[in-house]
């Protein structure tokens, strides 16, 4: 049986300069992921979202890989990484990548990296880290968190007030929902990624082109039309419902709030429409003094920033690395 294109298409594919690892830990029976390093200093972790893989990082990675090392991960039970051993929420998705990171990079300090849904894993783990110390092998550095095109999980579910965003989010309550998988397997997985893929992506022609290129969409369509992937992801979407949005309520009472300088930037074409400033909704959630930098993607690009703008985002993040780490 000849392998699915999701299974040749791949991050090392199109850049061989990037290790693949299989990466059993005591949390997840395989994490997958890709890895280069220069050798010594902080590790940039890049966490891709829905409906995605890490092939999302084709375009940043080669305009980072001189300024730091890289470990950029498939997130457990999309489809590529087993599911975690414990249900799936931000935190257990979390646990494998800092395991299987410690396995790959041990004593390495670490940013936070992440996009869409693999942002909001990397702001769990940023909040959780100084108070709850995952079961790792060694304690964790954290330097620095990276957002791209995020809200707060409770920010994103209040503003289902407005009809306008709950249209524009419809599939947040659809993937959490018993019937998600069904409706969607149904339908077919492939057919659902494409139409996930058009609906939110930006109207720039280039940026689109940039987005569609290296068969892009063809290998997200191919990863989504397994049932794995299907099943794992919704699962993902039910934690957001269910369970993160009470944790993020109990955080901001307590005070629990990310202690590390902090980079978001957005879509302005579309978090931004929706919301204003991004960076300003953040600042809510960064404890009082620490450094929060924000940037907007103009010129109509849309939500999947790493793709879509990918010279914007990898410069930005150049930038904000030399002023947390220094040059």
């Amino acid at each position: 049986m000849a392998a699915a294109l999701h299974e040749t298409v791949t991050l090392n594919s199109v850049h061989p300069w990037l290790k693949r690892n299989d990466t059993p830990v005591e949390s997840c029976p395989n994490v997958v992921s890709y890895t280069h390093d220069t050798g010594s200093g902080p590790v940039l972790f890049l966490i891709h979202g829905y409906p995605q893989s890490a092939f999302i990082w084709r375009h940043v990675a080669p305009l980072l890989k001189s300024r730091i090392s890289l470990f950029i991960p498939e997130i457990p039970g999309y489809g590529i990484s087993s599911p975690p051993n414990l249900p799936i929420t931000f935190s257990t998705m979390g646990l494998p990548l800092l395991q299987a990171f410690q396995n790959l990079f041990p004593s390495r300090p670490l940013i936070l990296g992440g996009h869409d849904r693999g942002a909001r894993i990397a702001h769990r783990l940023a909040v959780d880290l100084p108070h709850s110390p995952p079961s790792t092998p060694q304690p964790l550095d954290l330097r620095a968190l990276i957002l791209l095109d995020i809200v707060p999980t409770l920010v994103q579910w209040q503003a289902f007030a407005s009809a306008k965003a709950s249209t524009a989010y419809f599939h947040w309550p659809l993937l959490a929902s018993p019937l998600g998988p069904e409706m969607i397997l149904a339908y077919g997985g492939d057919k659902w990624t494409h139409a996930a893929l058009d609906r939110i992506g930006g109207g720039n022609e280039a940026a689109r082109a940039a987005f569609r290129s290296d068969r892009a969409w063809e290998v997200y369509e191919s990863l989504f039309a397994t049932e794995g992937a299907v099943r794992g992801s919704c699962e993902d979407y039910k934690a957001g419902a269910m369970v993160e949005p009470g944790l993020q309520e109990q955080n901001q009472r307590e005070g629990r709030k990310i202690r590390v300088p902090m980079l978001v930037g957005w879509s302005e074409r579309g978090l931004g429409g929706m919301h204003g400033d991004v960076g300003e909704i953040w600042k809510g959630w960064v404890q009082e003094g620490t450094r929060l930098r924000g940037f907007g993607c103009g010129d109509g690009v849309g939500h999947y920033l790493p793709e879509e703008a990918a010279g914007k985002v990898a410069g930005e993040i150049n930038g904000f690395l030399d002023e947390v780490l220094g040059r």
